[in-house]
């Protein structure tokens, strides 16, 4: 699964320079292009976007598609080409973005170490005890705390990862948070759109839930046999891309958000969208969620048995 904001930098990729490098004699008129070939395969510019429009075959696209079209290459090697070529006008952005990764790597560097450390024990029993995760999988997900400073509050701190294992999002939960604010908060200049996964491969089952703690209790208690996307919050939507990926590379969905009212609307909203989806949320009775289920019935076989349902029997 590509994050939407990788795909995004593709769309924005300097395409006429890509494809003069691969040998695509394309010539200049005025702030335009046109195929030297075919005078009537126009490429131009449009919000920041380079287009195409192929006037005598009425095809048009972007430069994602070009490449797919005409070029020879998959969905993801022509995005993995264009997105390493934007245009400088988006060298601030990228500076920007590099200064955010110096800072959140920074924080969860330190916030591993603070969690095991004097400081930390209370929070690390938390996580332990009240969450279920083992110190194994916390070390894994390199999750940390941070204590009171300078007036901000303790807190948990939660980093989420892309699929190249860059650090795309810091998440916080607050330890003692204030009545006028929710338990969680965002890191500033975190990417808030590409949803928390694990272990996301084609042909191979997902189950989607809300929060990441309850994803990282579902990586541990069932190890790599099932992808995961945590939401990271009920109001939360999964972009068309990933709707498409989920649709076409996955074989079943268990839609498995919190059982309550807000959950089980999220939920039916989900189901809309995803052809191959079971709703499947922690049977009423053994808590809203994964991890209030956690040590009242396994989730392991929870899981097992919604795959069943779903009709999918491949067990290895």
């Amino acid at each position: 699964m590509i994050p939407g904001e990788i795909i995004q930098s593709a769309k924005h990729a300097d395409l006429p320079v890509i494809l003069k490098k691969l040998g695509v004699n394309i010539i200049e008129e005025g702030k335009s292009f046109y195929l030297h070939e075919h005078d009537s395969l126009k490429f131009f510019k449009q919000e920041g976007v380079w287009l195409y429009k192929w006037w005598s075959c009425g095809e048009t696209g972007d430069g994602i598609q070009y490449l797919m079209n005409h070029c020879g290459k998959n969905f993801h090697e022509a995005v993995d080409l264009l997105s390493g070529h934007n245009d400088t006008s988006n060298s601030n952005q990228r500076k920007k973005s590099d200064n955010w990764k110096i800072r959140s790597n920074k924080i969860v560097r330190i916030s591993k170490t603070k969690l095991f450390g004097q400081e930390g024990k209370n929070s690390l029993s938390y996580l332990l005890h009240e969450r279920g995760l083992h110190y194994k999988t916390i070390q894994k997900f390199h999750i940390g705390w941070l204590p009171e400073n300078n007036q901000m509050p303790s807190k948990i701190v939660i980093p989420c990862y892309n699929y190249k294992g860059d650090l795309m999002r810091v998440k916080f939960r607050m330890d003692n948070p204030k009545a006028t604010h929710g338990r969680y908060r965002i890191m500033k200049g975190s990417n808030t759109k590409t949803p928390f996964s694990s272990n996301i491969s084609s042909n191979k089952p997902v189950i989607i839930v809300e929060s990441e703690l309850d994803a990282i209790l579902i990586d541990q208690e069932f190890g790599e046999g099932i992808g995961i996307v945590a939401l990271g919050g009920v109001c939360a939507n999964l972009s068309f891309q990933i709707i498409s990926y989920l649709n076409e590379k996955i074989p079943v969905n268990l839609i498995s958000l919190d059982n309550d009212k807000a959950g089980q609307t999220s939920a039916s909203r989900l189901m809309k969208s995803i052809k191959n989806a079971l709703n499947w949320p922690i049977p009423e009775g053994y808590g809203k969620d994964p991890t209030e289920a956690y040590g009242r019935m396994n989730l392991k076989t929870w899981i097992l048995e919604g795959l069943k349902k779903g009709c999918y029997n491949d067990r290895s």
